[in-house]
């Protein structure tokens, strides 16, 4: 008998609020940037017009953070700030202003791989919309 301690590898998380979907959507992707990088060196230049789908609003919200560690991975896009324009039970159509990355000038703090759908909900709480979200790092 006995115990050893092992290396894991520890997940991330954020609980996000907001009074209507469109702003938890935002809300979300707030959180989620600032855990990957320092907002203060990414200056907002490039915007990139965004459409996401998902079968409800949890899967919808999982897809669009998806989608900008995506962008992120694929494009080198680091996305500072979003603007939603549209957002419905499954489809969001959003404005994303940020930087291509610049290893001279932007700082990656947390390189997150994904966002899980780990005991994803979004419930209403005093007319407050309210999630958790999990992150795989």
């Amino acid at each position: 008998m006995g115990y050893r301690i092992i290396d894991t590898t520890a997940d991330i998380g954020i609980e996000v609020w907001a009074e209507d979907f469109k702003s938890l959507l935002e809300e979300a992707v707030r959180g989620m940037v600032s855990l990957m990088y320092d907002l203060k060196k990414i200056k907002g230049e490039k915007e990139l017009e965004i459409e996401v789908e998902g079968i409800d609003r949890e899967d919808l919200l999982i897809s669009l953070l998806n989608e900008i560690i995506y962008l992120r991975d694929a494009e080198k896009f680091l996305a500072k700030e979003i603007e939603v324009k549209e957002a419905t039970e499954n489809r969001v159509k959003a404005i994303l202003r940020g930087d291509t990355f610049n290893p001279d000038a932007h700082e990656i703090v947390e390189e997150i791989k994904a966002a899980t759908f780990h005991n994803i909900e979004i419930k209403e709480e005093g007319g407050v919309l309210k999630s958790r979200i999990i992150f795989d790092v």
